[in-house]
């Protein structure tokens, strides 16, 4: 679907009635960070952020659509605990404190690792190869919170996270990802600009 960007965009969009206006910080890069899973799950634990340029910048959402697609695959199967799910919203934080395998879970995100306080949605994407370990991918859908959500912030460093991966492959694909620098201005008179970064490469991992 052609225009399902701009129509999920101006969703977004209408959920803080802000006015655009010229840019103060947009999207830098893409940061992966390896973590020490300790040999509880087979292969290497990734935390995979985007970088903006401020803190306090807005990623409220990872999509794909008809002209810029959404994927995230591995040449091993990406780790998946049978305690998760696809989304980090989908892990128990009592039942991760407990249970070392449910931590490197592979899962998409967007700030929060847990359930606690995490309102991410999926929007038309099918997960159902994710969950057997496999890819990702979309033409026409999304992972996403509104633009108002804590989680939806960048933090000190500018980055937010967006992925948990854990695989003993080479991970690859390609992003696309929305959202709008922090705002400034007096109250009902914010102002901010969009920030809208598509076809962004990776590929890290294996030997």
């Amino acid at each position: 679907m052609k225009h399902f960007s701009h129509l999920f965009v101006a969703v977004l969009l209408a959920a803080t009635c802000l006015v655009s206006t010229s840019a103060l910080g947009q999207y830098k890069t893409l940061e992966v960070e390896a973590i020490d899973n300790h040999g509880v799950v087979p292969g290497t634990t990734y935390r995979v952020y985007v970088v903006m340029e401020s803190e306090g910048d807005i990623l409220d959402a990872v999509f794909g659509d008809g002209e810029d697609v959404l994927v995230v695959e591995s040449t091993k199967p990406f780790y998946q605990s049978p305690l998760g799910g696809d989304l980090s919203k989908d892990t128990k934080r009592d039942v991760a404190l407990a249970n070392e395998e449910l931590r490197y879970d592979s899962w998409v995100t967007i700030g929060f690792e847990d359930n606690y306080m995490n309102a991410l949605t999926g929007f038309m994407i099918d997960f159902s190869g994710f969950t057997e370990g496999g890819r990702i991918f979309s033409d026409n859908g999304a992972w996403f919170v509104t633009p108002d959500m804590l989680q939806a912030q960048a933090d000190e460093r500018g980055r937010i996270l967006i992925m948990q991966l854990t695989t003993e492959g080479v991970v690859s694909g390609m992003l696309n990802v929305h959202g709008r620098t922090r705002t400034t201005g007096a109250p009902g008179e914010e102002q901010f600009d969009v920030i809208d970064a598509r076809g962004i490469p990776f590929s890290f991992g294996g030997e």
